[in-house]
């Protein structure tokens, strides 16, 4: 492509000392930069290589801390449960025990109960019987309430 006339001032210029030496510095400069970069290389993936390393190792160091951590919460909850359990179990007895108590309680008041109604019963069916002495229990009765209601007013009142 390129002309002969282009080509042999190309092959002049070659010849002279100046142009060989700019030459030559190039080629240096060359090579220099190309040993430059195989170093920044190798230091780059020397750096890439402890970093990833590094990271590694914190990964590590974290997956053990994680490990512990679980662990240690792992037992605190089944601590928890365990007491949660027999807390339940105890409650659950107390609950029985005063179901039982609360029944005997009932069965006791039912029994006081019913003698009271039975007893009231009877007293009614002797109270028919004896008029005269109901009548005048009634009313002496009915004048204390009255009465006490009448000072309680006059109580507040003042």
């Amino acid at each position: 492509m390129a002309t002969p006339a282009f080509q042999k001032i190309l092959e002049n210029l070659s010849e002279t000392k100046g142009v060989q030496n700019l030459l030559e510095n190039f080629q240096k400069l060359n090579d220099e930069i190309k040993k430059k970069e195989s170093e920044l290389k190798n230091r780059f993936d020397k750096q890439k290589d402890q970093k990833i390393e590094l990271a590694w190792k914190k990964y590590q160091e974290i997956v053990k801390v994680l490990g512990t951590s679980e662990a240690k919460l792992e037992k605190e909850v089944n601590s928890t449960i365990a007491k949660i359990k027999k807390s339940a179990d105890s409650l659950e007895k107390n609950i029985a025990a005063y179901k039982k108590k609360a029944i005997a309680q009932k069965t006791k008041l039912e029994k006081t109960l019913f003698k009271k109604t039975t007893k009231k019963a009877s007293v009614k069916k002797t109270a028919a019987t004896a008029k005269p002495k109901a009548a005048t229990t009634a009313k002496k009765a009915t004048k204390k309430t009255v009465a006490r209601k009448a000072t309680k007013k006059a109580a507040k009142k003042s």
